[in-house]
């Protein structure tokens, strides 16, 4: 205990290695770490994303916890054998009561009540993180940014959670990936489709800013929040019960999107991050469309401490926004006619 405060003092980086799920959850609650960094462990491959570690260097102090420091332990001796000198095992909420205290009292902690809920990553093709909520009592699920080569996967981890899928909501007509919304549809009937109507796509329903979008009888439900600036017609999905936000491609961790094709515009998405998500309380955890570091969620309070873009003055951002230079996105010219129709070309 007196190293792992030693080390805290010495401003050692905690890494939450955890995926941020409800299957975490302690007494139904998922508890953070103030400032952690997410690296989730893989428990089928033994690894971890060394490049959610964000270049530190191999001496930097870190401290690891997972839900009971277990996974922890085998993370620092794989954190030791990549060079890494300096490894602490912090436990973790169902692990030894001293050491989970500690790192509480040092960094802080948050809380947040988690439904039944699963995150999902397009490996290798598009690196979308795809979304699923669910709800025990009505058995209702419904599926946020779903991806076409990845339908079956998604359809099996709904009838893995005993429910039936009635909602696929875009957060944007994406140009990285087709929608799998079209072909879940095709094979669920009664699935409807949602995007906003800013987007130029078409669904079922075609969604207005500040309207708030219920499931499960009613019990359930996500406000739109209009964000423009990725494209002209992003929204993010807030569902306060959870403290938690869906930015899609307008908030990344340590990011956000870019804004060089689909009426993009950095002084607009600068100002939606700044209305509408850096608005909400600090502790509030964001889950984005993508990562590419092996990072699966962070906070808003973390985003306005560190974002290296979003945390410019306005005019800044948007003369580094105008001069990334980045390649034509490679799927563009497929995936965005086939998003304006739901994801399916007749």
């Amino acid at each position: 205990m007196a190293q792992l405060r030693e080390a805290l003092v010495r401003g050692a980086t905690v890494v939450d290695i955890r995926p941020p799920i409800s299957s975490e959850a302690v007494d139904g609650k998922l508890t953070f770490i103030r400032g952690a960094l997410s690296a989730p462990f893989d428990r089928e491959k033994g690894t971890m994303p060394l490049s959610a570690l964000g270049g530190l260097p191999f001496d930097a102090p870190l401290v690891l916890h997972c839900r009971s420091g277990g996974r922890a332990a085998k993370a620092e001796a794989l954190l030791r054998d990549a060079g890494y000198t300096d490894v602490l095992n912090g436990g973790g909420p169902q692990g030894p009561a001293e050491l989970w205290q500690t790192l509480c009292d040092e960094r802080g902690v948050h809380a947040h009540v988690m439904p039944t809920f699963i995150q999902l990553f397009d490996e290798g093709n598009s690196s979308t993180l795809t979304y699923i909520l669910a709800d025990e009592a009505s058995k209702e699920a419904i599926i946020i940014d779903p991806v076409l080569e990845q339908v079956e996967r998604d359809l099996a981890e709904v009838e893995k959670l005993g429910c039936k899928l009635t909602l696929a909501l875009n957060t944007h007509c994406h140009a990285d990936h087709i929608t799998g919304t079209g072909s879940l549809k095709a094979k669920v009937p009664g699935l409807r489709s949602l995007i906003s109507k800013a987007s130029g796509a078409k669904a079922d329903e075609l969604l207005t800013p500040h309207q708030r979008i219920t499931w499960a009888g009613g019990k359930r439900s996500l406000l739109v929040l209009p964000t423009p600036g990725h494209t002209s017609g992003c929204v993010s999905y807030f569902e306060s019960e959870a403290g938690a936000i869906f930015t899609g491609d307008l908030v990344l961790i340590g990011g956000c999107g870019r804004t060089d094709f689909q009426e993009g515009n950095a002084a607009l998405l600068y100002d939606s991050v700044q209305s509408q998500v850096f608005v909400l309380p600090d502790d509030t955890i964001i889950y984005p469309a993508h990562d590419y570091k092996g990072r699966r969620a962070t906070t808003v309070g973390e985003e306005k401490r560190s974002n290296p873009r979003l945390t410019k003055p306005k005019a800044e951002f948007v003369e580094l926004m105008a001069n990334l230079s980045l390649p034509y996105p490679k799927k563009i010219d497929e995936a965005l006619p086939a998003n304006l129709v739901c994801g399916i070309v007749d």
